[in-house]
């Protein structure tokens, strides 16, 4: 190798027979001879700074293509392209995902949500017509098509279906002696790259690659910046910034390489140059005691072999990927042992997993890339790396938890692609015990977190991620877990035992838990610190699904449940309690209960044994098991009893067991009376979390089923006992309780304290759709939760399925359940569809649904009275009949037979009929009601069954005896005692009562006894007495309501009357001198129909603004006039582009741009917007003055955080809120301010008019007078109008000179002062905004760009009725319809307070494009024709035009336009070059269509047509049909015309014909008539004279033209102008995101983009979000999206994230906001973020409204508005780097 980098001899031949050679000696020779080449070739190309494509052809000439010729031992392409003709196609796709590409899951199919398809094989396969569920790739799997463990059925698509006959064992099939050659290579290559990135020496290379020691003394040193995931980027870039001295670009470059690859050089030059960084960098980022960057100083060849490695991962997955022979033998020579010294040591495999964490990024990516290639795609080697992983397990995590990066480049992240098989999993249980390796793994992190207790505990204050990292311990379990056997022979003995084996392991971890952050109540004073509580509830949710899964397995086998069983009984003794037993005595029974007070002992929220106890216990009955089988009776129970010193000798009492359930549902009720309120927070949350919908599946609910048990197992009487000796009411539930005395606070407490007791036994009775518990299945679970959530509010899936637990699959249920039971309604217009639950199922409610908060609970009961108010039903909300309990818990029901449940019932019945009693509530009765309803339906279903032993129906009509031996009455006399009772104040409790009695009646009839007859008369006869009282009292209430609210009625229209008496009297005085605006639509439709707005024949009849508004800061009413307090209007001014016909780069040469001619495309506008509310100009400068110094004293910090930004003069209107950045002047109706003897008659042809223009034209344009100047340079000056008249005809001349004699009248007055500075400020802010330049009312192009912006906002305007088919005055809003009188009479009267010389020289230059005779004798640039937008030439030609011949120096308030002949002539000179553009550019229709017989008109038009071509030398091959040219034409001119009209009805007044106020066929003749111009179009060119012809040649023969016209570079604008629509989407949001996988960021090498966000108006897909990047806009670094928007929207942008699913709005560089995207799933609901996966399809009604904001330039509003309605989530999020 030459100094030059250069090669001196490369003789490949040489090359690969040197190997050969050293092959066959042996394969340390060869592998010399490699590593020698590797020495020599690879400094030459990866340490010489190449560019990249230079780079990868030397790599391919000396290295590659070296290395697969040898394989091959032929041309590599010849020998891939035929071992793969031999290969056949494989079973399994294994497709690797990259980030963000899309997969498919499908819901009825899939073994569990992993298993996923890519788009090929899902749009190939059946399950498309399935349920499925699409969600994003986080890169790193593989599509599982083809895998028939991953599938429960149709495993395979149509590329994938199986063969016949499978390929067998280890099969290579590589011809002649290429599989040594290949072997050979694998083991070098892979002991090279093994090496190499493993390498830690920084100054030596391995595997003797060292150079000569003359190369190494002058060889440069590298410092190297490693990744981590502590810092941030701008810690990374301040750093860099001082220690590289960079610049800020620079050091982002290098934060970006870093980020994404893991690792970059930052300094290249000597060792201590390099060291010197390296210290600089460690020291600035290891303070404040956080770990430091890593920084390493290393040779140039150690970090060139190092990249080259990396290039080997990459050569090796292609190569493996060629013939399923090679990826053999590469998954044989990764897992075999290698061999140094003849010592076997660690596989290349396990160097690579073990060395994991040791690698920087990309080495990681690439090197798990190689195993999933490779070693995942083959079934045999699969299974010998699950083992070699599982081996390894303890230590891979250990490394893991002391990682600094992220697990999706960990090789952990491979365990679920091994666990998550099945067999694999299974093998792993049976044969590796994997159960016990992965929870021991677990145990061991968290062996630091224990207390002496042994219990988990955590610090709040702790800042370690170690403990969190080991969370994923836990995903590994349940991927294990998943694999639960589903037929006999795939369990085993080996299984089973290993299965317990991790059980028992598990079980200690929820030793750990059991009883852990215990609280005690704080009665003295408030709890200083709150104790540190989300570390159990974080482990609880991430325990939820093992714990499920773990007892299915064992609910899956008898042995494994009686085992597991046992064990978790044991485990329970070990820890159990010491507990204490006292007497209690209930009425006339007494037992022992446990000595516990709640309130004063310790209480823990955790139990988990206890609750897994429970789980157990359900599938008991199953396997025809019970609590006191003998199996389950565990004879070493009582040794263990007593080796921890517990005085009992026997095993756990079911007292035991259910005292942690019951502690807590007292906790519950004691934190609902107020008891706890001083324990703070901490509580608060725990008691939420213990019932949310995240941990109550397996809290609240197994305790729930705790009870059950315990009410199954034990005596009714010694059950309640239990629970009012936990409640605190012994004493309650004596008679002597009501007599006065103690304290109240007390009483209240226990009134409280015996509802929440009463609604646990509701619970504990009637929540029985547990399968196992009753006899019900999963689906009458689901079903059950679905009617309660309907019973609250019709609802939308989503809501429904967030309420819902999820499976261990994230399924809910709910679509097998929702269409049973609810029907949907779909939206009527935007919104989500909801589901209505059906009439037949409102029967099921249950108001004490056990799922329920109590605001729930309420708004449940008011919603469902209400229905049965409307239904004029009863407002009793009864129990609904329970399901049937199987066996085991058929005993529950007794506790309602109870002597200590009949003592409890009559007790409150008592009390409720007592004229007074301080211990009870109505809420008590209505819950005693609900549970006598309960009993009753028990009771009927035992007669029904034959069951006798049930025997509630005759102790409830037996009189019961009183605690003093004194016989009471029985509960049935008790509630008929109760029927007119006043102590009953709500009719719910009557009705309810009533239902009761009823029931007792149908139970009674079923009993069907003499003395049951006897009762069933006297119920009717009390129930028939209540409901004819009842009904006479309800009909006695409603008359006197009706009476008392129409008597309300009269008085008030009455009083209105007397005080507006004098209002309604003047009202008709005030209307006539004050008339208001008249309505478009309401106008009185003329005579003859000519409504004519120009010309000498201008209608008289006139449509006037308001005459009089009301400002909204001040409320004081103010007349609109000239020369008063000025009223303006707020606005916003904005560029645009959203009628822009071809997209241009955003405007530059802002300083230089001339806006007087528009160009025809529309590029970029000016529009301004108005929310249409008005203020004195006086209270909008104090109240914008306000808002500046308010602003200004607002730390700086907090600037830029809202919906407007003060340093754009932006605003929020103070009535609505809209964005506003200036105001607009409102300006009277132009014909109130013009003298009626300045209107004079004046006849003048339009010909004659032209010839006096163009004379004025060719006599105002001169040289300029500086000769010192180069270019020749031209004076707009307008010459007299008297030297003009002497140049034509005297008759023609006196009237050309009439048309500019004002009548300058002083009693006419000038503008106020406030009117003027209101004008020129609003003049000012268009021109800042419009051009983004500093305000300068100097400016000659200040006047222009408010004549622009008018014209600008009627064009967008015009184009939103087109969109929407709407005449042009048919149903303007008002708001709009304000808007634009003002911006039009404010740019008739610009003119009035601007210089009026600039004003006539803009009039000059815009007269000169049209008329341009004088310029080209000049030889000067003219504008061409075909480039101008005539709608904007002609609002700045009508107000500039009355200033071009006046007299005075400052122009009169009189010189406006207002529709005179002025006005009819320069429309009709402007319409007849807009009508040539149209001609000239005209493209004929391909289809040949029949041509009707042609008209004169059409006829006509055509020979002008032919004519004006052939001036243009435009060459038609064929001439249109007539008829459809005239109608073409027609229809271009349309849009034109309309703007016209527009325009000039506010500038005169003149109201429309009623014809433009709905669509008609004729409205182009009704839209000429009422502008004065030609109804027959030819008349245009052919009957206007001699002025006229010759300037319409002139046009067609100008040499602008006719090269516009030929081979333009410059696409030619087509009238009519088409409607910019936003970019067309797909109708499948999956292709949306396929196509974006695709994407790549455009500044890095290939790398996947994370953000990938498409413009919505140009289509073009950016990198955004991305700091790779940004780019520099206007001095500050923003973000791609940012940086489009502000040349593709003028600043303003809309795309869409297709990750997110979601909309974003862009403006000004610093605000945003989302809005969902457009796409719905069936149930019409948006998916941002696709966190429910549900199938999107595009919504064109919500992509037409999310159109709206765009073309109707809202995208501004519609970000302020989002942002001031919520501002926090906003607040963070940094939109200029979007």
């Amino acid at each position: 190798m030459d100094s030059s980098g250069g090669v001196q001899v490369f003789d490949q031949k040489a090359v690969i027979q040197r190997w050969k050679n050293g092959l066959l000696t042996s394969q340390e020779q060869f592998e010399q001879a490699v590593y020698q080449h590797f020495a020599e070739f690879v400094p030459l190309v990866y340490a010489n700074n190449l560019d990249n494509e230079k780079e990868e052809r030397r790599a391919r000439k000396f290295l590659f293509h070296p290395l697969e010729e040898f394989m091959c031992q032929e041309d590599p392409g010849i020998m891939f392209q035929k071992l793969g003709h031999m290969d056949k196609p494989s079973q399994l796709c294994g497709h690797n995902f990259k980030n963000g590409e899309p997969t498919y899951s499908c819901r009825d199919c899939a073994y569990d949500p992993t298993c996923v398809l890519c788009i090929t094989c899902f749009q190939k396969s059946t399950h498309k017509n399935h349920r499925y569920r699409m969600s994003t790739s986080g890169g790193g799997g593989y599509c599982d098509c083809g895998d028939t463990e991953a599938w429960k059925s149709d495993p395979s698509c149509v590329l994938h279906t199986p063969r016949r006959v499978e390929e067998t064992g280890n099969e290579v099939n590589l011809p002649g002696d290429m599989q040594q050659f290949v072997i050979g290579m694998f083991r070098c290559v892979l002991k090279f790259t093994a090496a190499v990135l493993t390498w830690d020496e920084n100054v030596t290379l391995p595997l003797g690659l060292q150079r000569t020691d003359a190369a190494l003394a002058n060889m440069p040193y590298l410092c190297m910046l490693y990744n981590d995931e502590v810092h941030t980027y701008d810690q990374v870039i301040n750093t860099l910034q001082r220690a590289v001295t960079c610049t800020p670009r620079q050091a982002l470059d290098y934060a970006t390489i870093v980020d994404r690859e893991g690792r970059s050089c930052v300094k290249s030059g000597t060792e201590d140059e390099c060291n010197t960084v390296r210290q600089t960098i460690e020291r600035s980022t290891s303070r404040h005691g956080s770990k430091p960057l890593k920084v390493e100083v290393m040779l140039k060849d150690v970090v060139a072999l190092q990249q080259f490695a990396l290039k080997v991962l990459g050569w090796l997955q292609t190569v493996s990927d060629k013939a399923s022979s090679i990826r053999k033998l590469m998954c044989q020579t990764l897992m075999e042992p290698s061999t140094e010294g003849g010592v076997t040591t660690l596989s290349v495999l396990e160097k690579f997993i073990q060395a994991d964490t040791r690698l920087w990024k990309v080495a990681r990516v690439q090197s798990h890339q190689l195993l999933m290639s490779c070693v995942l795609k083959d079934p045999p080697s699969k299974k010998q790396f699950s083992v070699i992983f599982t081996k390894c397990y303890s230590k891979l995590y250990e490394a893991f938890l002391q990682d600094d990066h992220s697990r999706s480049v960990s090789i952990t992240r491979l365990s679920l692609q091994l666990f998550g098989t099945p067999s694999l999993a299974r093998m792993l249980i049976a044969e590796h015990d994997l159960l016990s390796v992965i929870v021991k793994a677990f145990l061991s992190a968290c062996d630091h977190k224990k207390n002496r207790l042994g219990k988990l505990s955590f610090d709040r204050a702790e800042r370690s991620s170690v403990f969190k990292r080991s969370m994923y311990v836990l995903h590994d379990l349940k991927y294990a877990l998943v694999c639960k056997p589903t037929s006999p022979e795939d369990w085993s003995e080996a299984l089973r035992n290993n299965f317990l084996r991790g059980l028992t392991s598990f079980l200690s971890l929820l030793t750990m838990i059991q009883g852990m952050d215990a609280v005690k109540r704080q009665t003295g004073q408030h709890l200083e610190f709150d104790p540190e509580w989300e570390g159990a509830f974080t482990i609880q949710i991430k325990l939820e699904d093992l714990l499920v899964l773990f007892c299915e397995w064992c609910a899956a086998d008898r042995y494994l449940l009686v085992e597991g069983y046992k064990a978790v009984m044991e485990v329970l003794a070990g820890c159990r309690e010491t507990c204490t037993y006292k007497n209690a005595t209930v009425g006339n029974h007494t037992g022992e209960v446990i000595d516990f007070d709640v309130s004063t002992d310790p209480v823990s929220i955790h139990y988990p044994l206890n609750r897994f106890l429970a789980a157990l216990h359900v599938h008991l009955e199953t396997h025809g098991l019970t609590f006191s089988s003998p199996e389950l009776q565990n004879p070493t129970l009582a040794e263990m009893a007593a080796s921890v010193d517990v005085p009992t000798t026997g095993p756990l009492d079911v007292r035991e067991l259910m005292e942690p359930a019951l502690r807590i549902q007292v906790l519950l009720a004691q934190c609902q009376a107020g008891m706890w309120r001083r324990n703070g927070y901490s509580l608060q949350n725990q008691v939420f979390f213990y019932s949310n919908l995240r941990c109550r599946q397996e809290m609240y609910d197994r305790d729930i089923i705790m009870l059950q048990i315990a009410a199954s197992l034990l005596p009714g009487d010694d059950f309640l006992l239990q629970l009012l000796n936990k409640y605190n009411l012994l004493n309650w539930v004596r008679i002597e309780y009501d007599i006065p005395g103690g304290q109240e606070d007390s009483v209240r407490q226990t009134v409280t304290l015996a509802e929440e007791f009463l609604t646990l036994l509701i619970i504990i009775l009637e929540e029985r759709y547990i399968p196992g518990v009753g006899q019900v299945e999963k689906k009458d679970t689901i079903k059950r939760e679905v009617i309660h959530l309907l019973c609250i509010s019709q609802q939308a899936h989503s809501r429904l399925s967030k309420s819902l637990n999820e499976d261990i699959n994230h399924e809910t249920g709910l679509d097998s359940v929702v269409n049973e039971i609810a029907n949907f309604k779909k939206p009527q217009s935007g919104g989500n569809g909801k589901f209505e639950l059906k009439p037949e199922y409102y029967k099921e409610y249950s108001p004490y649904f056990y799922h329920y908060y109590k605001a729930e609970q309420s708004k449940s009961e008011e919603v469902q009275r209400q229905r049965k108010k409307q239904n004029e039903e009863d407002q009793s909300l009864p129990p609904p009949l329970p399901p049937a309990l199987s066996s085991q818990f058929q005993a529950l029901v007794n506790i309602l037979q109870c002597d200590v449940m009949i003592h409890l019932l009559s007790i409150v019945l008592r009390r409720t009929a007592a004229p007074r009693s301080r211990s009870w509530s109505e809420a008590q009765f209505d819950r005693v009601l609900f549970i006598i309803g309960l009993a009753l339906h028990e009771q009927i279903r035992a007669y029904e069954r034959g069951d006798r032993s049930f025997q509630f129906l005759s102790k409830a009509m037996r009189k019961s005896v009183q605690e003093a031996g004194q016989e009471g009455e029985s509960i049935l006399s008790l509630l008929q005692s109760l029927v007119f009772n006043p102590n009953l104040s709500t009719q719910e409790s009557k009705d309810l009562l009533a239902w009761v009695l009823r029931k007792f009646a149908e139970a009674l009839k079923v009993l069907d006894e003499p003395v049951a007859k006897e009762h069933v008369d006297s119920i009717a006869k009390c129930t028939d007495l209540r409901s004819d009282a009842e009904r006479k009292k309800r009909a006695l209430a409603a008359a006197k309501r009706r009476a008392k609210v129409m008597a309300q009625m009269a008085k008030m229209q009455k009083d209105f009357i007397a005080e507006n008496a004098e209002l309604f009297e003047n009202t008709s005085t005030e209307s006539s001198e004050m008339p208001i605006e008249m309505e478009v639509g309401d106008l009185p439709a003329s005579s003859d129909d000519t409504l004519i707005a120009l010309g000498p024949h201008q209608s008289s009849l006139k449509v006037t603004g308001p005459l009089s508004v009301t400002c909204i800061l001040c409320q004081e009413e103010q007349r609109i006039s000239h020369s008063g307090r000025a009223m303006v209007l707020s606005a916003f001014v904005q560029q645009s582009t959203v009628l822009a016909q071809h997209k241009r780069v955003h405007l530059t040469g802002k300083e230089e741009h001339d806006p007087l001619f528009m160009p025809s495309d529309l590029s970029n506008g000016t529009h301004t917007s108005s929310c249409g509310h008005v203020m004195h100009h006086e209270c909008w400068q104090g109240f914008f003055t306000n808002i500046v110094n308010r602003e200004r004293r607002r730390p700086m910090r907090f600037r830029h955080s809202f919906s407007y930004d003060i340093d754009r003069m932006e605003y929020l209107c103070p009535l609505c809120e809209g964005l506003s950045n200036t105001v607009i002047p409102l300006v009277p109706a132009l014909h109130t301010l013009v003298s009626d003897r300045d209107k004079k008659t004046v006849e003048l042809k339009f010909d004659d008019w032209l010839d006096g223009i163009q004379k004025t034209v060719v006599n105002s344009i001169k040289e300029a007078e500086d000769k010192e100047s180069k270019d020749d340079l031209l004076l707009f000056q307008p010459c007299p109008i008297s030297t003009i008249s002497r140049m034509m005809a005297e008759s023609v001349a006196k009237n050309f000179q009439l048309l500019w004699e004002y009548v300058y009248d002083d009693a006419s007055g000038c503008f106020s002062e406030g009117m003027r500075e209101m004008i020129k400020k609003f003049a000012r802010d268009v021109y800042a905004f419009g051009l983004g330049v500093e305000p300068d009312d100097e400016n000659s192009r200040v006047p222009v760009m408010a004549w622009n912006t008018c014209a600008f906002t009627v064009q967008a305007l015009e184009q939103e009725l087109e969109r929407d088919n709407l005449a042009v005055f048919e149903s303007i809003p008002e708001r709009q319809n304000a808007l634009l009188g003002a911006v039009v009479r404010f740019a008739a009267v610009t003119s009035q307070v601007m210089n009026p010389d600039t004003i006539k020289q803009h009039c000059i230059r815009l007269l000169s494009a049209l008329i341009p005779s004088e310029l080209e004798k000049r030889n000067k640039a003219t504008t061409c024709l075909l480039d101008l937008e005539l709608f904007h030439y002609l609002v700045v030609l009508t107000m500039t035009l009355p200033a071009l011949h006046a007299e005075q120096q400052r122009s009169h308030i009189s010189s406006l336009p207002t529709g005179g002949l002025n006005d009819q002539h320069a429309l009709q000179l402007v319409f007849t070059a807009h009508v040539v553009h149209i001609l000239l550019c005209y493209e004929a229709p391909c289809e040949e269509e029949e041509e009707m017989e042609s008209n004169s008109e059409a006829a006509d038009l055509l020979e002008v047509f032919r004519n004006l071509r052939s001036e243009a030398r435009v060459v038609d091959t064929a001439l249109p049909g007539s008829l459809s040219l005239l109608q073409d034409v027609k229809n271009a001119c349309l849009p034109f015309l309309r703007c016209c009209a527009i325009l000039y009805h506010h500038l005169t007044g003149v109201a429309p014909p009623p014809q433009l106020t709905s669509n008609n066929s004729l409205e182009f003749s009704y839209l000429c008539r009422y502008l004065a111009l030609p109804t027959h179009l030819p008349d245009l060119f052919l009957k206007q004279g001699e002025n006229t012809s010759n300037l319409i040649q002139s046009w067609c023969s100008s040499r602008s033209v006719r090269e516009r016209l030929s081979a333009s570079s410059e696409p030619l604008v087509h009238y009519p102008l088409k409607l910019n629509q936003l970019i067309e989407l797909p109708n499948d949001y999956s292709l949306l995101i396929n196509e974006a996988s695709t994407f790549t960021c455009p500044k890095s090498d290939g790398d996947d983009s994370r953000a990938p966000t498409r413009c919505l108006v140009c289509g073009r897909m950016l990198c955004s979000q991305s700091y790779c990047c940004q780019s520099e806009l206007e001095g500050s670094q923003v973000g791609a999206a940012t940086e489009h928007a502000y040349h593709c929207g003028a600043n303003s942008g809309i795309f869409l994230r297709v990750r997110e699913c979601q909309v974003l709005l862009l403006s000004n560089k610093i605000r945003g906001c989302f809005l969902p995207a457009p796409y719905l799933d069936i149930y019409g609901e948006t998916d941002q973020g696709l966190r429910r996966g549900n199938p999107l399809s595009l919504s064109l009604e919500n992509y037409q409204s999310i159109q709206k904001i765009w073309y109707q330039h809202n995208i501004p509003q519609t970000i302020s508005r989002s942002l001031n309605g919520e501002p926090n989530t906003s607040l963070l999020i940094e939109w200029h780097n979007l």
